[in-house]
């Protein structure tokens, strides 16, 4: 992980390198051999990650993890929070590439990428919702 000043113009040397290994490293099976693609919110006084475990197609499926300094993560379940789909869905290789985005109405979506034959893409969204256990998919 790196961080930079919050008035910054994102050049190289205002760069600092935080630690000296990944915040997440893969440790469940489904996870594969990667943790990537973080997309990070703030409520209240926490910090959720939603990540992609393994890579592309393997499938890729969406993780949450969750921090207070945003340095420090814990998982929040040894399961994906959104799986890929069944045999034969649009999503069944891939549910990944995760972005969580809070809309000005207040509302929170997951935006992800999925395919269902390692040739496609589509993009898709869920809404969030927020407990006094973290987020949630609203159905």
């Amino acid at each position: 992980m790196a961080s930079a000043p919050i008035v910054t113009t994102l050049s190289h040397k205002e760069w600092v390198q935080d630690g000296d290994s990944a915040v997440l490293k893969p440790m469940y099976p489904w996870e594969g051999n990667a943790v990537t693609s973080p997309s990070v919110i703030k409520k209240d006084k926490t910090y959720y990650m939603f990540y992609a475990g393994a890579r592309h197609n393997a499938p890729q499926q969406i993780g949450l993890a969750k921090s207070a300094d945003g340095m420090l993560w814990e998982r929040v379940s040894n399961k994906p929070f959104f799986a890929n789909g069944d045999v034969g869905s649009w999503n069944y290789n891939e549910s990944g590439n995760p972005h969580i985005f809070e809309a000005s109405n207040g509302k929170t979506y997951l935006f992800f990428q999925g395919n269902n034959d390692a040739k496609s893409s589509y993009i898709s969204y869920v809404e969030i919702g927020w407990g006094k256990n973290g987020p949630y998919i609203l159905e």
